[in-house]
């Protein structure tokens, strides 16, 4: 065995131990254990272990920190890995709402999380998937620049965006497009919570796949309601993001007041309600 093999399963057996013990002082010593910088002529290990710090550096609330680790490992990653490694990176400035801390806090997260989604961007591989990882991108971005209180930048982050339906091979294959479908729900959000009728409807023609149900009469809750369960049955992710929102929904009421109480009602599974809600928002 290598010597950067056994430096990275011995990591690794610290952090195990640290989650699985949920002691805060065994996941410090993790933490304290510098000998990650040894890994670095090992890209896998390196940039494993370094994710591992940053989740570890998030469950003390300490999310500054946790971007740093993924900063100091993206230069590591693959060209075409990039993208990947700097939206997780962002993500960790999500978990800010799992904190319940001041408004300010929420807007510091996500706006560094913001900076580092700009740069991913960038990094986008030029493949078959391309306008799908930018889509997935502008939702993520969008939903931070909404919870950052600049309504305006986040509806301007689908400038370039092109709302493709997803083929019904992509659609089925459950390992295809994880990444979309697992971060749909804030762009979903964005859309409700400026009450944008054009972005809703955009956002459903990417997840559909019955042009019936989009173009049949009958109210804008019926048509969306609709698209979503479908939506839910075919891609678990889509809905496991969707219940994430709900277990945060107390604190969006901060900075996403709007969708905060379509979540209520949907907590409340009263679809009368929701028509009108619906029929008033996006009247």
């Amino acid at each position: 065995m290598k010597e950067t093999e056994k430096i990275y399963q011995s990591l690794l057996e610290m952090y195990k131990n640290g989650i699985q013990s949920k002691e805060p002082k065994k996941i410090r010593e993790f933490l304290n254990d510098n000998s990650v910088e040894l890994l670095k002529e090992d890209a896998r290990f390196y940039l494993e272990i370094l994710q591992l710090r940053a989740a570890s550096f998030s469950l003390f609330g300490e999310l500054n920190e946790a971007g740093e680790e993924y900063r100091k490992g993206y230069a590591s990653c693959s060209t075409s890995g990039k993208w990947v490694y700097g939206l997780n990176w962002a993500l960790q400035f999500m978990a800010e709402f799992s904190f319940k801390r001041d408004k300010a806090k929420i807007h510091e997260a996500m706006n560094n999380g913001i900076k580092v989604l700009d740069q991913a961007l960038i990094d986008l591989p030029f493949d078959k998937y391309r306008d799908f990882y930018f889509l997935c991108l502008s939702n993520v971005k969008a939903f931070m620049l909404l919870n950052s209180d600049r309504k305006e930048e986040a509806l301007a982050s689908y400038a370039n965006c092109k709302f493709i339906p997803v083929p019904i091979p992509e659609y089925n294959d459950k390992e295809s497009l994880q990444v979309l479908f697992a971060h749909f729900t804030k762009g979903i959000a964005v859309a409700i919570e400026l009450k944008n009728y054009d972005l809703l409807m955009n956002l459903m023609k990417v997840i559909s796949i019955d042009d019936q149900t989009l173009n049949a009469e009958g109210s804008l809750f019926r048509i969306f309601y609709e698209t979503l369960v479908s939506a839910f049955d075919m891609r678990a992710e889509f809905i496991t993001e969707f219940n994430a929102m709900f277990k945060i929904k107390d604190v969006l009421v901060k900075t996403t007041p709007h969708f905060a109480r379509f979540l209520d009602l949907i907590g409340e599974q009263d679809l009368d309600k929701l028509d009108l809600f619906f029929q008033k928002s996006f009247s």
